[in-house]
């Protein structure tokens, strides 16, 4: 009873997001608010009676309080959420593992209505609502400029809510052990985003983000609707175009490479950065690995395909930020530039931000690991030797949790691409888009709409597992076995 409890709430907070688009759609008067508005009431309602007797039972106790002098109750006490968190707390990691799996598959399930009743089918429609929720930018639309721009809004407010993850909505009614252990459910630490001031620390570094990219692009050029939509896209490593066609300049080529590039820096960097610590901030191992391997990535692109500077940057970024903002012509590229992307794509950006893939810091953990260990062999029996990032020492089952995690990707990614394979599609493609799903990227060698039915099917449950970093899926399994 518990867990759907929690589960309802979490559908309430992620219900909140799209009264963005709601309230453009009224403004329009384009039609599609009925239809964004019957999401909202479906995945809002469910909870709205516990909402209302917990508000009710808050204002009966003010009222007591003021009736008897209660000297000790306070205005803050009418909105106080400790009832709510001591719920939570009864709750295991195995249980919440399983509830955070089960509202990445039921939110976006709820969240299709709008794209059936534009007249997609179920797959494609269930394939569009969750490409956004997990911020991958795969899209099944074949064009998109018969839309409400209502409905093209809506799937950008489901990535920029997607690219933080659902649970970071609900962490203001929890402790610290159990917002960690929501965190770890969508492959977040507490250190990397800070568990004390997470909810207010996050939501305000992405919401001063998304408001630097919408005045830059607004600048170099772009009307203010789509500088919102590619903000949302580009902030939160979604990768929605809102439109089938554009024309971008250099400028604007730039401006969208800036916020991918913001979006996959850890939010702890700008913590840092508010926080004075610029040297700190800015020497960061993790930072630093990050504009290397971007740097590197760009200049062998460029060098071996030739292909215009701007957008070589603009897909370089796109693919380790997880992205997936897609200029040019990627089906014509060099082999050896698709493999890069791949690469990158398999990789990810940092830890504690928008971004899919590996993450850098699980990466940069391994090759330390591995150093260490030859290191060793070279030195006294008994000499201890610690793996170090930023200073830190490393434990030991960061170490093996980090290692178990990139064995376990590759070997789906490795299975994925068998599986595309065994259906016809080339070696090089199958690669390609398998990590463009696991990896939550969006970018496509191959157009979606123009796939079957079952390889959608696939690519589905690619993002899924690639979104909840696959741990908390077999948790979800185990919680409704045990059932």
């Amino acid at each position: 009873m518990l867990f759907l409890k929690r589960l309802m709430i979490l559908m309430f907070y992620a219900s909140l997001p799209l009264l963005i688009p709601f309230g453009y759609s009224i403004f329009l008067n384009d039609g599609a608010w009925a239809t964004i508005g019957f999401t909202i009431l479906v995945m809002a309602l469910p909870a709205v009676p516990q909402l209302l007797q917990h508000i009710y039972e808050n204002i009966r106790n003010f009222v007591l309080a003021l009736v008897q002098q209660d000297t000790a109750f306070t205005f803050a006490r009418l909105v106080d959420l400790e009832k709510m968190r001591e719920e939570v707390s009864e709750l295991t990691l195995g249980q919440i593992l399983a509830l955070v799996s089960a509202a990445w598959l039921i939110i976006p399930a709820v969240s299709a209505i709008p794209y059936l009743a534009y007249g997609m089918g179920p797959v494609d429609a269930f394939f569009e609502s969750l490409s956004g929720w997990t911020s991958t930018g795969l899209s099944a639309i074949p064009v998109l400029d018969g839309l409400p721009s209502s409905i093209l809004l809506y799937r950008s407010v489901t990535q920029w809510v997607g690219g933080l993850g659902i649970v970071i909505l609900m962490l203001t009614v929890m402790k610290g052990r159990e917002a960690k252990h929501f965190l770890k459910a969508e492959g977040r630490t507490s250190e990397e985003v800070g568990i004390s001031k997470a909810a207010g620390s996050i939501w305000g570094t992405y919401l001063m983000i998304t408001t630097i990219g919408i005045v830059l692009l607004i600048v170099s050029g772009i009307d203010p609707i789509n500088s919102v939509n590619l903000t949302f896209s580009g902030v939160s490593s979604g990768g929605f175009f809102p439109f089938d066609s554009f024309a971008f300049n250099d400028l604007q080529k730039t401006s969208l490479t800036v916020l991918m590039f913001c979006g996959a820096t850890s939010f702890l960097i700008y913590r840092k950065l508010a926080a004075g610590k610029v040297r700190e901030a800015l020497l960061d191992e993790e930072l630093i690995f990050y504009v290397l391997i971007a740097a590197l990535a760009i200049m062998l692109i460029w060098f071996v395909s030739q292909e215009d500077v701007y957008n070589t940057l603009l897909t370089s970024i796109s693919s380790i930020s997880s992205t997936g903002f897609e200029v040019g012509d990627l089906p014509i590229l060099h082999a050896f530039p698709i493999y890069i992307l791949i690469v990158l794509m398999l990789m990810g950006g940092m830890m504690g931000s928008t971004c899919g893939g590996i993450k850098l810091w699980r990466i940069l953990v391994v090759l330390k690991s591995i150093f260490r260990n030859v290191k060793s062999a070279f030195l006294p029996a008994g000499t201890v030797q610690v793996v170090k990032i930023n200073g830190k020492a490393i434990a030991e089952e960061s170490i093996v949790e980090s290692s178990t995690f990139i064995f376990a990707y590759m070997i789906i990614f490795l299975f994925g691409c068998g599986v595309f394979i065994a259906a016809d599609y080339g070696i090089e493609d199958s690669m390609f888009m398998i990590a463009s799903a696991m990896g939550n990227v969006g970018l496509a060698i191959i157009p979606i709409p123009l796939m079957g039915q079952e390889a959608k099917i696939f690519l589905i449950i690619l993002m899924y597992l690639g979104r909840i970093e696959i741990f908390p899926s077999l948790a979800l399994i185990r919680f409704l076995t045990k059932r």
